[in-house]
């Protein structure tokens, strides 16, 4: 493990830990391709997914795994503040990008705030190693904007919950082991009432895993069916019928996540492509240009800030809805400006065009954000009513039990 101090076991300052990060990342772990452009390219998920193990265990190895995770759980029990160096550390070096969203970034938290103690000393430990990988499995085909409006059931049996169901968009399930899954386990309740967080383990009998073709030729999501598969009671995460509160949770950690994924070096690659297109001297394009090195700058200072203020209790934790909305629409903003230099290269290109296709790429992946995590429009309405204090949206629905309400009823099979 890391070697901290002289002997305390705690860093003493934040830019100590700066140091020994710069130092043990020079020694020991890879640098990115610098010659390779950083569009969005076919991936080879198997090696891709190879790698990330190897390079978390070599963090693990190194004591910079888990840094806000606690000791006793696996992790270096460090604050934010830490990680966010780390990450400024470790932008010029090859990182498990693949492993973060969402087992690392999204799972792993909610698991450390929501599991029982016998839960974290289980799943934390193994999670970190990049030993064991998760998935959320939360929206369905019939409804992703209204996610407490889920029809998957879990029917108690003595020990077990037998499930049946299906969840969509989930991202990695077909590399993962694991799955934070909500589900319905009384709708006699109001919809947000009767739902239950399970974890699933995908090697359980009756779990089937489907990819989906995306537009940009990726399978980076997938459908998963559930047909009447048995899972432990003790794999409930919070309590019966209290599902709602740990999936708020799980949905705060993902709107933090939203921004996390391959590094890309934005401003470089539009200077490049000013270049090759030749637009150098093109006032409208320095314009543009400087306006994507603004917004990458500011979403540095915003990102600090809300983290800082959710940790400290001065900004609830629905203020993630910000991170998650201005990093859609900057994405979407820079790719829009990408496709727009690129001209016709940006939608015809050569067979033999070792990166053709890179802007439309990376413009068709960039639609996504806008409603992975829950839609702008989602974000907006919690920035309204949750930060903002603004009247909600009316509820009619809200006390009405589930197996009553007309739209998306619970429909046993």
């Amino acid at each position: 493990m890391m070697v901290r101090d002289d002997g305390q076991g705690a860093w003493l300052d934040v830019e100590a830990f700066r140091a020994a990060a710069r130092t043990w990342l020079a020694e020991h772990m890879p640098l990115r391709a610098q010659d390779a452009r950083s569009g969005r390219e076919p991936a080879d998920e198997a090696g891709e997914v190879s790698r990330a193990k190897e390079l978390q265990r070599r963090l693990f190895g190194g004591g910079f795994a888990g840094l806000n995770f606690p000791t006793e759980l696996g992790g270096q029990g460090l604050g934010i503040q830490y990680q966010q160096v780390f990450d400024e550390e470790s932008a010029a070096y090859e990182m498990p990008t693949i492993l973060k969203v969402p087992t690392l970034a999204i799972i792993g938290p909610t698991l450390e705030a929501c599991a029982s103690p016998r839960q974290k000393e289980r799943y934390l430990p193994p999670l970190i190693r990049a030993d064991e990988w998760w998935v959320q499995l939360l929206s369905e085909p019939t409804g992703g904007s209204d996610l407490a409006g889920v029809l998957t059931r879990a029917t108690r049996d003595g020990d077990l919950f037998i499930v049946h169901g299906q969840k969509v968009w989930s991202t990695g399930a077909h590399y993962s082991q694991f799955g934070l899954c909500l589900v319905r386990t009384d709708a006699d309740a109001p919809k947000h009432r009767g739902l239950t967080m399970l974890i699933v383990p995908f090697d359980a009998p009756g779990v089937t895993v489907r990819p989906i073709k995306q537009i940009t030729g990726e399978s980076d999501f997938c459908e998963v069916f559930f047909d009447d598969v048995p899972v432990p009671v003790e794999n409930v995460v919070g309590a019966v019928n209290k599902g709602w509160s740990v999936a708020t949770t799980l949905m705060g950690f993902e709107r933090k996540a939203a921004g996390v994924g391959r590094p890309r070096d934005v401003v470089g690659d539009l200077l490049r492509l000013a270049g090759e297109r030749g637009l150098g001297d093109d006032p409208i394009v320095h314009q543009a240009i400087a306006r994507a090195y603004v917004a990458g700058s500011v979403e540095g200072y915003f990102a600090r800030r809300v983290s800082a203020g959710i940790q400290s209790g001065l900004m609830p934790p629905h203020a993630s809805a910000l991170l998650k909305l201005y990093r859609a629409e900057k994405h979407q903003r820079n790719a829009e400006t990408a496709i727009s230099m690129a001209g016709e290269h940006g939608v015809l290109w050569p067979e033999d065009d070792e990166w053709g296709g890179e802007w439309a790429q990376e413009y068709l992946g960039t639609r996504a954000r806008s409603i992975a995590g829950g839609t702008n429009e989602m974000q907006r309405n919690v920035v309204g009513d949750r930060l903002l204090g603004l009247p909600r949206e009316p509820q009619p629905s809200a006390d009405v039990p589930f197996n009553q309400i007309r739209q998306n009823r619970f429909r046993p099979t």
